[in-house]
């Protein structure tokens, strides 16, 4: 079994690591969950499919299933029924999902739409043999309770400060919603005295996961929404695979 949270700024790579790693693992049989939490839906056309439905715009259904009279609402509702119907399957059998956005209200609010969406996730985690979660670099969905059956929050970081500042803001939130392990991968490496001292600042301070070269087919991928597993050079991403295979199972 891998659970596996993916997490990093905007633009990192966290996206395209999710959806290859996704298809590599259904490649040797898994069935794999992969789902969006970003708010920026970008996971679905990374695996070759649309039209997926948020779960969070399911307003109806979450009044339904999550709230009860008097202004209270249930903490673990019925899901399972749904999980299967707003998912939708690629053509390399991954099976992709879209939770949406939270509509915070305030510090600390634990809203009908946030009880909903961790009760999709907490199926999720107990449903297939491998779990990739595609996260903002908030991971505001995952709740202490959700987080305890992810194996590993993956961080990705590119080189410069930014995402290093990144990396450090999702390495608190881990601490405090007891995630146990967290390690990093470097994208769009290049060959550059600053990229390096990324790379060192990386292995003496985290446990870190792999390195994936710049490619610019990944930004081609991209730019005319093809799957990148289908262009660019996947071996960096079978290196990845192989230590989180030697990590999780």
């Amino acid at each position: 079994m891998i659970k596996v949270a993916i997490s990093g700024k905007g633009g990192v790579g966290k996206t395209t690591l999710a959806a290859n790693l996704a298809y590599l693992l259904a490649k040797e049989g898994y069935s794999v969950t992969a789902i969006d939490c970003d708010s920026s839906i970008n996971l679905p056309s990374a695996l070759g499919v649309d039209n997926v439905t948020p779960l969070s715009s399911l307003k109806k259904v979450i009044e339904e299933r999550v709230k009860m009279p008097f202004g209270a609402f249930r903490y673990n509702p019925k899901v399972d029924d749904l999980f299967e119907k707003y998912s939708v399957v690629n053509s390399e059998g991954v099976r992709v999902l879209v939770l949406g956005t939270i509509e915070k209200g305030g510090e600390g609010c634990f809203c009908p739409e946030s009880a909903f969406l961790r009760a999709i996730l907490r199926h999720a985690i107990f449903s297939d043999d491998v779990l990739i979660l595609d996260m903002e670099a908030g991971i505001e969905h995952l709740g202490r309770g959700t987080a305890r059956g992810v194996d590993l929050l993956i961080a990705v970081v590119e080189p410069g400060m930014r995402s290093i500042e990144t990396l450090k803001r999702i390495e608190k939130l881990a601490e405090d919603i007891e995630i146990d392990r967290m390690c990093v991968v470097v994208n769009k490496y290049f060959q550059s005295e600053g990229a390096k001292r990324i790379v060192d600042f990386v292995k003496e301070s985290y446990e870190l996961l792999g390195v994936i070269p710049y490619d610019v087919k990944l930004i081609e991928a991209d730019m005319n929404k093809i799957p990148p597993y289908k262009i660019c050079d996947l071996k960096p991403f079978e290196e990845i695979k192989e230590k989180l295979k030697e990590m999780c199972l």
